[in-house]
């Protein structure tokens, strides 16, 4: 059970896009750029995909990969990020543009803990380590500054890993009443509510209930009321949709 949000339960549930087409880099526009990259790098696997030239390499080719592709003109670092996958390793994945060649190239390597910083040859891979290793917990050889980004300093957790609890831990739950008022006020102020899609349906002050709204504070309605938010008729140039259609299969 403690593995239980790492699997996917969505396959039979939701459409799922079909794969897009991959194509070999040798028959494609990228065919000179592919031989030249190759000839200096070892690729574990390629193809062209959505107009980007995708390459697979080992963790151990990181800088030499990256000194390499600068030289010739890949010099722009448009993104970097993770993906945590179900064997408990990170998919890291860099995407860069060539102004000169305008061409697309996305870089794919795979780690379980660590990796070398880029930071030093595409100087913007600061804050994108910065956030993988906050996020993710993916550490970064010889980074300058290797700290959290986006969370708290004393954060517990890695939030993008498929283990993060998707609720928030103890600690979570608590966070803010003990730096705001001190531990001591739990009992007063009681937990936080994380859940972003709650309502309560006896507050009037700060939820409005459609259907059955009243005056700011006064006691909820039990009686349901016309949704005034759409004209009667339709407003101008606007016809009110008025015919309902229920599907009944997916595409």
């Amino acid at each position: 059970m403690q593995d239980i949000q790492k699997k996917v339960y969505h396959k039979n549930r939701f459409y799922q896009a079909p794969h897009t087409l991959k194509q070999n880099p040798n028959e494609t526009k990228f065919s000179d750029v592919f031989s030249l990259i190759e000839s200096k790098v070892n690729i574990i696997k390629s193809y062209v995909e959505l107009d980007n030239l995708v390459i697979f390499i080992n963790k151990d080719e990181v800088l030499n990969t990256f000194l390499f592709i600068k030289e010739i003109s890949f010099d722009i670092l448009s993104e970097m990020s993770a993906i945590h996958l179900s064997d408990d390793s990170f998919e890291v994945f860099y995407q860069l543009l060539s102004m000169d060649k305008k061409l697309r190239l996305r870089v794919k390597t795979h780690t379980k803990d660590c990796i070398d910083s880029i930071s030093h040859i595409y100087r913007n891979a600061l804050w994108s380590e910065r956030e993988a290793y906050d996020m993710f917990g993916i550490k970064f050889n010889n980074h300058k500054a290797l700290k959290r980004i986006l969370m708290p300093d004393d954060w517990s957790g890695h939030p993008l890993r498929k283990d993060y609890p998707l609720h928030g831990d103890l600690s979570a739950q608590w966070y803010e009443i003990d730096k705001i008022f001190g531990e001591e006020y739990r009992d007063v102020v009681g937990p936080e509510n994380r859940d972003s899609s709650y309502i309560n349906p006896k507050d009037t002050f700060n939820f409005a209930h459609m259907g059955f709204e009243v005056a700011k504070g006064e006691q909820v309605s039990s009686v349901l009321h016309d949704i005034t938010y759409q004209e009667n008729k339709g407003v101008f140039v606007v016809t009110k949709f008025d015919k309902s259609k229920e599907l009944t299969k997916r595409r």
